[in-house]
């Protein structure tokens, strides 16, 4: 790993525990970090990053998994690519699943009644995307028999740990199709002025990129 990207591991790693303490241990309500589809849809926008910031039940192997495929994802792509994939990941996938939900709302207001409050909140999405990113990678470079048994082995032991799955788990799916398509050269016309927005919103925050 490059001079730099151990900092980041760790200062990303301590975010997110930093977070889930405050949750956890100080009594912070899980209302005012987690986001739900009806939230979303009132305007509360904010929830969709704080959402980010809490690992989920069980709390230490997903923050440890979090640890673990951050590092791996720093090793194998630039820092952009990391900090674009876990944004998209987060974000995106959960605009995506909630557009769907409030779609399907509007044709019948009792459609997915189950999990329009429910509370989203953890940082599955964001390793989604990473694992989806270094597949993309890796199925250019490995045999791509060994890169797809990867891939299941991440989900295996993903529902190992939660097995309870909503619909609002489609949140990895789209995570994974992101970080694939973004670092995909089958994606490169799309990926290119992606990437360059990304690299200026990172210089303007003062991110040095590897």
């Amino acid at each position: 790993m490059r001079a730099g990207r151990p900092l980041g591991l760790v200062g990303a790693t301590a975010v997110v525990g930093a977070g889930t303490a405050a949750n956890r241990l100080a009594g912070l309500p899980l209302s005012s970090m987690a986001a739900t589809p009806r939230a979303v849809g009132d305007g509360k926008l904010w929830l969709l990053v704080t959402s980010g910031l809490l690992a989920d039940t069980p709390w230490l192997p997903s923050l440890l998994g979090f640890a673990i495929v951050l590092a791996v994802a720093l090793y194998v792509l630039p820092v952009r690519d990391v900090v674009f994939a876990a944004a998209a990941g987060q974000i995106v996938s959960a605009l995506v699943v909630y557009g769907i939900i409030g779609t399907a709302r509007l044709g019948e207001p009792h459609a997915f009644a189950s999990v329009i409050d429910l509370q989203d909140f953890g940082v599955s999405a964001m390793i989604a995307a990473w694992i989806g990113a270094v597949a993309a990678v890796a199925w250019a470079r490995h045999n791509q028999l060994l890169v797809v048994a990867g891939c299941f082995a991440c989900l295996g032991v993903g529902l190992a740990f939660r097995p309870t799955i909503t619909f609002l788990d489609g949140e990895h799916i789209v995570a994974f199709a992101i970080g694939t398509a973004y670092v995909s050269t089958r994606f490169r016309r799309i990926a290119v002025p992606i990437r360059r927005a990304v690299a200026v919103a990172l210089s303007a925050l003062g991110v040095t990129q590897a």
